[in-house]
């Protein structure tokens, strides 16, 4: 009950409460070893000056006599480069108990990323520059569906998805890298609507086979302004119409480049293979994100193809 109190405080004016660990607490992660409570609260003002980061803790649970496992998700921007890369970091903490004192005197985390979790492991280090560089994918400055990064692994994320509000096109092709429907979208969010509201863009575009299995869809969110559909303008174009995507569970894989319908393909097979592997139940069907505007230079453009996942359960071991 008290990390559940505690941790969301994390990152926070409030902070941990730092009497329940021990002086020589010994924390490590894969890039990072400190052997006092000063340290380690050093290592959490740092994160906050420089990565302004987002911490979910997903669950607590007793893995010993004397040890506390914890599931979390770390989500941060690093300002400190023009870009601004996002980097997430899903896993563990396992915290050692002395009976005693009832302080904490060991913190070692483990990321669901890499498999070598030694301290400075080049998995490790590998992991951390792959997300600082810009081929990482660039994410523009524009309103997007919010989500959770529920587990990030070497080759895909689980996310949990709220409900959101998008504008749908159907269009007559099922090539989710087909660009149909997307002039009578931006015509509805640019003033062609009822109400002559210019809208602001946002991203990704989504698109894919139509569940149907007649066409396809593509779709752009609406600003995050906007609480339900009634509030947003209605479309002067039959083929257009505003509605709800439910909220779900969703594996994502990131890829850079011109996704062309091969490249997506690809990427889908490479998605569900990893998923297999990994024993998650895959539903049918997929869907392609694209967040950059045609000019933004292929190496640095973020595509994803996300499909859905049935039955998916977050527990300390994963």
């Amino acid at each position: 009950a008290f990390l559940r109190e505690d941790l969301p405080h994390l990152f926070d004016d409030q902070g941990i409460d730092r009497s329940r660990y021990a002086a020589d607490v010994r924390f490590e992660d894969p890039i990072t070893r400190y052997d006092s409570i000063d340290g380690y609260l050093f290592n959490i003002q740092l994160l906050r000056r420089l990565f302004d980061p987002e911490f979910v803790l997903h669950a607590v649970e007793q893995t010993g006599p004397a040890e506390l496992t914890t599931r979390w998700t770390m989500a941060m921007k690093f300002k400190l480069l023009p870009w601004q890369p996002d980097l997430v970091f899903t896993g563990t903490s396992i915290m050692g108990i002395d009976l005693a004192t009832r302080q904490f005197t060991s913190h070692k985390d483990t990321w669901d990323s890499i498999q070598d979790q030694e301290f400075l492991s080049a998995e490790g280090v590998r992991d951390l520059v792959r997300q600082l560089l810009p081929t990482a994918g660039l994410t523009p400055a524009l309103d997007s569906p919010e989500y959770v990064v529920l587990k990030r692994t070497g080759d895909y994320e689980v996310r949990r998805y709220p409900d959101f509000l998008v504008a749908e096109a159907r269009v007559g092709s099922r090539n989710a890298a087909s660009s149909e429907g997307f002039n009578e979208l931006a015509g509805f969010i640019f003033g062609g609507n009822a109400s002559g509201e210019r809208m602001e863009m946002t991203t990704p575009v989504f698109s894919g086979p139509s569940p149907s299995g007649r066409g396809g869809t593509m779709q752009f969110p609406l600003e995050n302004k906007y609480a339900d559909e009634a509030q947003v303008p209605a479309s002067r174009d039959e083929g257009v119409q505003v509605k709800t995507e439910k909220g779900r569970v969703v594996a994502a894989l990131r890829f850079s480049g011109i996704p062309l319908d091969s490249e997506v393909e690809a990427a889908e097979a490479r998605l569900r293979q990893s998923l297999e592997r990994d024993g998650l139940q895959a539903e049918p069907g997929f869907t392609l994100a694209r967040y950059n505007e045609p000019t933004q230079l292929p190496p640095f453009k973020r595509n994803e193809v996300l499909v859905g996942l049935r039955d998916f359960a977050l527990t300390v071991e994963g």
